[in-house]
């Protein structure tokens, strides 16, 4: 959230709406738990609270609003993996918004091998991305991009790896491949 002014009416009318006292500590502890979130998405977060919580909320409320339950999380990059390779298969690399995916994908044999999958061991394969995007999440390390199998060929044969990255997925609201 950029927005301080947006930012200070919502919290005080939150403190307001459920009895708590409004303290700088209380300000400050929400202000930085919010600022990696846009100005619009706090904005609902706030109003989805405010019209559902029975209680006050804690940060951590705000951030599950905001970002989904983890195992959603999870099924959600799942979902994007599985039109990704449909849509572009195992030839093109790719690069995912969301870097985790980067990350689980190599683990489980990379790019490449992923055109190997059948559709008959896809729920398997779901829930191995799934336990394993919930571990890796906790790093802050991942790939930039996923390798396909061009460039990965083409590298062992000696020729120039000048590989166009397919990017695939959505920062906020934008998409970043259609």
């Amino acid at each position: 959230m950029k927005d301080e002014a947006l930012f200070k009416k919502n919290i005080t009318v939150l403190c307001e709406l459920f009895d708590k006292p409004l303290s700088q500590l209380l300000t400050s502890v929400y202000w930085k738990a919010l600022e990696p979130f846009t100005d619009g998405q706090c904005e609902r977060a706030f109003k989805e609270i405010i019209l559902s919580s029975k209680f006050f909320p804690k940060p951590a409320d705000f951030i599950e609003r905001l970002t989904g339950k983890q195992e959603d999380q999870a099924t959600q990059a799942w979902i994007c993996v599985v039109e990704a390779i449909r849509r572009y298969g195992n030839y093109q690399s790719v690069g995912f918004a969301n870097p985790v995916i980067h990350s689980v994908i190599e683990f489980m044999g990379g790019w490449g091998a992923t055109g190997e999958w059948q559709d008959s061991e896809l729920k398997w394969k779901q829930k191995e991305f799934e336990r394993l995007y919930n571990i890796m999440q906790q790093s802050e390390k991942h790939p930039e991009y996923l390798p396909g199998l061009c460039e990965i060929e083409n590298g062992t044969r000696g020729y120039d790896v000048n590989t166009a990255i397919v990017r695939i997925g959505s920062i906020g609201k934008r998409q970043i491949a259609a």
